[in-house]
């Protein structure tokens, strides 16, 4: 009988043992669970949605289109500056990649309150905007450039840019710029807008 009381004690042990184990990974998966739901601190949320358009400050085709000529420059005085050929594309191929990284970014936000939601979704719109044009006309802007293409087909890029994508661009941006104002006024955050 002493056996017996013996081994039931034991296996009550093992058991709490295994209980107690279970309850702690339960509360972690659930700590972690809520961490990943919880929403970012005001300072976080405007970073990645608002300041993040920084990114594309560049965008308009009389900058960017500048920009990626540039990026094609050689000086025959300079043997350093010599060029492969593929400077402007792997320029546009970055650019590719910080926006999607971005718009990733901005997607995995968890926002619960109705200004927040609003101004996310327009940073959205907007990186989604820029996304298609950096992927085809900058691309092949940059393939131009690249390949000392004609200064005619350069400019019919750009002006294409100018006129079927930028009016969409520009709204979008405004409104951004809107709700961004009116949300770091709301939360208190010490913005220089460079006005």
């Amino acid at each position: 009988m002493f056996a017996y009381f013996m081994n039931i004690k034991y296996f009550g042990h093992k058991q709490n043992l295994y209980m107690k184990h279970l309850l702690f990974v339960i509360f972690m998966s659930m700590s972690l669970f809520f961490t990943a739901c919880q929403s970012p601190s005001p300072e976080t949320f405007f970073g990645k949605v608002v300041l993040n358009t920084n990114l594309i400050a560049d965008f308009a085709p009389e900058r960017y289109g500048k920009q990626l000529e540039q990026e094609t420059v050689e000086f025959a005085d300079m043997p350093s500056s010599k060029k492969v050929g593929d400077e402007a594309q792997k320029s546009v191929g970055i650019k590719i990649q910080v926006v999607e990284k971005a718009l990733k970014d901005i997607k995995e936000l968890n926002v619960s309150d109705a200004d927040a939601k609003a101004l996310k979704e327009q940073s959205i719109a907007l990186f989604e905007k820029v996304l298609p044009v950096y992927k085809n006309e900058y691309t092949a802007y940059a393939k131009l450039c690249d390949s000392k293409g004609s200064a005619e087909e350069k400019q019919a890029l750009l002006q294409k840019i100018e006129k079927n994508d930028m009016p969409s661009i520009n709204e979008v941006f405004d409104n951004v710029y809107a709700l961004g104002k009116a949300y770091a006024e709301k939360h208190n955050l010490n913005v220089n807008w460079g006005n």
